[in-house]
């Protein structure tokens, strides 16, 4: 009997519908991507309209507000508007800078090329961001402007796929759209630079990338920038291809259901399709009803003959495959069913035993991932501490311990740092090395105390404990501490609990080592700062007691207004060394009992950056260096020496500005008398010729309001001695 393949036969009417569908995937995919260019060219136009005219009455809008300005600087700080650089020019010099960080007498390079027209620039911004400069003449006097880049009106497009691109009048890459999904944005700003084809392209027209890419571009010039639209050609292209890929597809699927499978099922396909569901239908009922194996091997036996007859009477080269596997299958199934029964039992114990195994592994990684965070922050933070004692919590959950407890060595004795359990009772107590059980494990690394009652040493941790593992903590081949874990049950020698403890011994006997050292480095960096305060005071006439007084100020408003107890602790030593700069300044300025020149102010107010220098720049001393270079610093911006304004300054900053001011007018000096309490309290919220209260920042404003009375007690405490 010969047997005709369902598959050569389906070929031939998929080639011929194939053939037709290919036809008109090109013809509709060629007017989609010609229509899709049109649409993104359109979007490219309005985009270089918008952007144009938005970039155009921004530096017009900025002009008037100059000249404005020019008329009454007084008025600049409320009507500043876009603008970051302001100053006015004598010839190419500044000789008066009303916004931006230039200096004054600072010579303008390029003058001549700025008149009149703007420009983009980066030399004149501290930051480097570029921005539009220029300068004109307003009410008779020359004025260089700076406007920082405002590219909010192009970032909408690229969601279009349309690609902005802002760069100077040579091709240098100022600003693309991070979010650009045509991906032509990080090659492009790697280079930094747009092709010269690109920034020539007045029109429309085709241009291959030297990244490899080839894109539609246009580039219109707005003042002194150039504006690209970038569209690559690969997103248009895909983008049809998107549209016209479903209908070929579509257009296919319907041919061959409707043509050729009718045919097909009809006179060859359906006769033996029903056979096979008639087949699937027999072997579901004859297996649903089986209950035991030898019923089951029965039920197999019988559906192989069945199979067998339909395989010799059918015609369809893919049923005869299909039927034939099948036989094969219930004949391997038949031979192997014994085998899966006598293999069920032993199955169910061993998925038993996987279970429980999971299950200690799993307690295992949650013990080790809680110590691994503990191991990260060893290199100093005071957070390991917290961190420890969740170490022992997790040990007693995971393990269903009664108790945990880590002890450092401290001389002769243990004494705990962290523990959990024990149905939360007191803390353990402190012991010595040489009469406890885990003195003993100190001394030996390990000792298993299955039964506590029989054990030499042991210490009563709580009535309940049964059995106890204590094991030495080492490190660099030095006793630390050690760790004790308490079960109320009797428990033996467990080797994969051990496993699981030893890496954990290991990283708290590091942190234990790591926390005594750096509690000494600590002490020794306390004693510096303290010798170095003592050095500072002697040389320009402030007192011990003053520089004290600052550490004690600055330390309870930061607790007061909620910093971490490292923190607090951190401020009342650097606190101290604010004004440790003026060791460079002349004595004889310093001393000065009559009013400072300009340029003598000008001395004193560089003690801020010579302070930071002379600290020096070791990662401990950060916040000794802010202090030094912000405590001058003014909440208005009206301070030295960078003109910070609020959240500009750092906290610390702002605390010790308040502090140092206060005790400044509180405290006598050869130059002045010293102010009462009342006086001082009036002046730092109410202002004067000097000091006013929007100098300060407003939440350590308002703690002086409502505690300065804790200045008041806390100057007394440390009262200055007469000046001799």
């Amino acid at each position: 009997m010969k047997r005709e393949s369902f598959h050569r036969i389906s070929r031939r009417w998929a080639l011929l519908f194939g053939g037709v569908g290919f036809l008109l995937f090109l013809l509709q995919g060629g007017l989609l991507f010609y229509n899709g260019l049109e649409e993104r060219t359109k979007d490219g136009d309005a985009l270089l309209l918008a952007a144009t005219h938005s970039f155009s009455l921004t530096l017009e809008g900025e002009l008037d507000r100059a000249s404005f300005l020019a008329a009454d600087p007084e008025r600049f700080a409320s009507l500043a508007g876009e603008l970051s650089l302001f100053a006015r020019l004598e010839g190419d010099r500044l000789v008066q800078v009303i916004r931006g960080h230039l200096p004054r007498g600072f010579r303008l390079p390029g003058r001549a090329g700025m008149t009149d027209r703007w420009v983009i620039s980066d030399l004149l911004n501290p930051d480097g961001v570029p921005q539009f400069v220029t300068v004109r003449t307003f009410q008779g006097n020359d004025y260089l402007l700076g406007v920082r880049l405002n590219t909010s009106g192009l970032e909408p497009f690229a969601d279009q796929n349309v690609a902005p691109f802002l760069t100077d009048p040579r091709g240098a890459l100022l600003w693309h759209d991070p979010r650009d999904p045509s991906g032509l944005g990080v090659p492009l700003d790697h280079r930094g630079w747009l092709d010269r084809e690109v920034l020539e392209a007045r029109t429309w027209k085709e241009i291959p990338l030297s990244t490899g890419r080839s894109v539609w571009a246009r580039t219109q010039g707005v003042e002194g920038a150039r504006i690209s639209v970038l569209i690559p050609v690969t997103s248009v292209l895909g983008e049809a291809m998107r549209f016209v890929y479903p209908a070929l597809l579509l257009l296919a699927l319907m041919g061959g259901l409707l043509l050729a499978f009718r045919r097909l099922w009809n006179r060859r396909v359906l006769p033996e399709f029903r056979g096979l569901v008639d087949l699937s239908q027999v072997l579901e009922s004859r297996l649903a009803v089986a209950r035991d194996p030898e019923e089951v091997s029965a039920s197999i036996d019988d559906l192989s003959k069945d199979v067998q007859e339909r395989l010799d009477a059918c015609r369809m080269e893919e049923a005869h495959s299909v039927l034939a596997s099948l036989l094969r299958a219930l004949r391997v199934l038949w031979r192997q069913q014994e085998e899966i029964n006598a293999f069920g039992e032993e199955v169910s114990a061993m998925n038993a035993s996987l279970e429980e195994s999971n299950e200690f592994l799993r307690k295992r990684e949650q013990i080790w991932g809680q110590t691994l965070r503990v191991a990260r922050l060893v290199k100093g933070t005071h957070q390991a501490r917290e961190e420890v004692a969740h170490i022992a919590e997790t040990i007693k959950d995971m393990l269903g311990a009664f108790g945990v407890v880590v002890d450092r060595l401290e001389g002769d004795k243990l004494v705990p740092q962290a523990w959990s359990g024990y149905e939360e009772g007191l803390p353990p107590e402190p012991v010595k090395v040489a009469d406890s059980l885990i003195g003993r494990a100190v001394r030996e690394g390990l000792v298993w105390a299955e039964d506590v009652r029989q054990t030499p040493g042991y210490l009563t941790l709580h009535d309940s404990v049964a059995s106890e593992v204590a094991l030495g903590l080492v490190h660099m081949g030095r006793a630390v501490g050690g760790l004790t874990v308490s079960f109320q049950e009797r428990r033996p020698r467990d080797e994969a609990l051990l496993e699981t403890l030893t890496p954990v011994a290991s990283v708290l006997a590091g942190y234990l080592d790591a926390s005594r050292a750096q509690q000494e480095v600590r002490d020794s960096y306390d004693y510096l700062a303290r010798k170095l305060q003592e050095i500072t005071g002697i040389y320009h006439n402030e007192t011990e007691q003053h520089l004290e007084r600052i550490g004690a100020y600055c330390s309870r408003i930061a607790r007061d207004l909620g910093r971490e107890q490292r923190d607090v602790e951190d401020l009342a030593l650097f606190a101290r060394l604010h004004d440790m700069g003026k060791l460079k300044v002349p004595r004889e300025i310093l001393t000065k009992p009559g009013a400072l020149s300009e340029e003598e102010f000008r001395t004193i107010q560089r003690h801020t950056l010579w302070g930071a220098e002379i600290i020096g720049d070791a990662a401990w001393l950060a916040m000794a260096r802010r202090i030094c270079l912000t405590h001058h610093e003014k909440w208005d911006g009206t301070g030295y020496p960078f003109g910070l304004s609020g959240e500009q300054i750092p906290w610390e900053g702002r605390i010790v500005a308040l502090a140092d001011v206060y005790d400044a007018l509180r405290s006598p000096r050869s130059y002045k008398p010293g102010l009462p309490h009342d006086e001082v309290v009036r002046t730092i919220l109410r202002g004067n010729d000097r000091t006013r209260p929007d100098h300060f920042a407003p939440e350590v404003l308002q703690w002086f309001q409502e505690n300065h009375d804790v200045m008041d007690a806390l100057y007394d405490r440390y009262q200055d001695l007469p000046l001799g």
